[in-house]
């Protein structure tokens, strides 16, 4: 018997790869684990926005950093620099900017590692980087291209705030579920009503694999991306290795 998928984005952002799922004839639950809440526009990320032109490269770390950054910039910018190298953490955020007719660069496996290996960010002594990100988060990005001698600050959009589900109706064992960033992985962890034994967690980055790796899962599965495509691939991969 196929086994329920549950897809764990913020509100909005799974029916796409729901509608997928569902039509090869898959179970899906829809619970998702974070809200996003936009942050305030203060004087300091409005001089951020307005002076896009002056950063030689903006790199975007999540889907949500594109949602809410770029309609920051849409709003002072007609026309995007020409001067500026666009990149993403992975291909589901550049599938995003491409919306906004940006081809961003990105990195074959998603995440800060990948971002860091691409030539775009090999050689930035004395360049200024612009990093739009949600509020907190990892910062070896950051750190490493200070390190290589480029200036970086940040614009933050968002904060994340979990959330709590008490239906989550899972019968069969192991479910699959997806995460697509550490926050969310690890509010699945805080869940009343399930226990982690009970579930094979597909990731988007290794990053999320290795966090996840500290929690008692079923099995742990690097998707390697936070696409539509590379989810719906793992998913596919897994459920038929269940077939006899």
């Amino acid at each position: 018997m196929k086994r329920p998928v549950v897809l764990t984005r913020p509100a909005g952002e799974n029916e796409a790869l729901a509608a997928r799922f569902e039509a090869d004839g898959l179970t899906v639950l829809v619970r998702p684990l974070i809200k996003l809440l936009e942050l305030k526009v203060t004087a300091e990320v409005r001089t951020k926005v307005m002076n896009l032109d002056h950063y030689d490269r903006v790199i975007f770390v999540s889907k949500a950093a594109v949602k809410t950054g770029m309609v920051l910039f849409d709003q002072y910018w007609p026309a995007w620099p020409q001067a500026v190298t666009w990149l993403s953490v992975g291909e589901g955020t550049a599938e995003l900017l491409r919306a906004w007719d940006i081809a961003a660069r990105y990195p074959a496996q998603a995440g800060s590692e990948g971002l860091l290996a691409l030539p775009a960010l090999a050689e930035v002594a004395g360049l200024k980087v612009l990093i739009v990100r949600g509020q907190g988060g990892r910062e070896l990005l950051a750190e490493t291209l200070r390190e290589r001698g480029a200036i970086v600050e940040y614009l933050e959009t968002y904060s994340r705030e979990p959330l709590q589900h008490d239906d989550w109706v899972i019968s069969q064992a192991p479910a699959i579920v997806l995460a697509t960033s550490v926050e969310i992985m690890e509010s699945l962890t805080r869940q009343a009503t399930i226990r982690l034994e009970n579930i094979d967690l597909i990731t988007a980055s290794n990053r999320i694999a290795e966090a996840a790796s500290h929690y008692p899962f079923h099995s742990v599965i690097n998707a390697g991306g936070a696409s539509e495509q590379a989810l719906y691939d793992s998913v596919t991969a897994l459920e038929q290795s269940d077939q006899p």
